[in-house]
């Protein structure tokens, strides 16, 4: 398998604000949504759709996030990586393991985030989350070696005038039980 490094200059791959590297691969602007064909969140019109190839090293993660439309996760290559989602409206937690097994580990190879949910991620093999939110890192493995692409498709289009970086201390005050995870993958100022 190749490198990080290749991977990213293969891919022409750039660092992402929420961590990570992507590159868009497709717009679809064969229609122009205006914002008054939109729900009011979504602040800027839009092409219908995009997709983007997303690589998320080990010792890294995709902080959370939200997002107005839908993203659909397809898993490419490399390790398994786990996808949390924090749902403030029904104040559900929940993680998806994206990988190719199947069987074995109930990986998924396509998985889709509802609309306006707080999610981010990680190299599932980085980190081990008991059942109670807790979780414990693993010892270090090499980010050249070690990393997960996958590919990311919004509808509609993803625009980062609409990209929310979440605070720590305000999904903390709604999840207090899954703080471990929130502060793993929040940025603290």
């Amino acid at each position: 398998m190749a490198s990080t490094s290749e991977m990213v200059k293969k891919l022409d791959l750039q660092p992402h604000p929420e961590g990570g590297f992507y590159s868009e691969t497709f717009r679809d602007g064969s229609v122009t949504l205006s914002t008054s064909q939109l729900p009011p969140e979504y602040k800027v019109s839009r092409a219908v759709s995009t997709a983007i190839y997303f690589l998320l090293p080990s010792g890294s993660v995709s902080h959370l996030h939200r997002i107005p439309c839908a993203e659909t996760w397809h898993f490419y290559l490399g390790e398994p990586l786990t996808v949390l989602e924090l749902n403030e409206k029904d104040g559900k937690v929940k993680l998806t393991k994206l990988g190719s097994d199947l069987i074995g580990d109930n990986q998924q190879l396509q998985y889709t985030v509802p609309p306006n949910v707080w999610f981010g991620a990680f190299p599932s093999n980085d980190y081990i989350v008991s059942s109670d939110g807790s979780i414990t890192k693993t010892p270090a493995r090499d980010s050249e070696r070690h990393y997960s692409l996958v590919g990311c498709t919004c509808a509609p289009a993803f625009q980062f005038e609409d990209f929310e970086l979440a605070t720590p201390s305000y999904l903390i005050s709604l999840f207090p039980n899954h703080q471990s995870l929130i502060s793993l993958l929040t940025i603290t100022a």
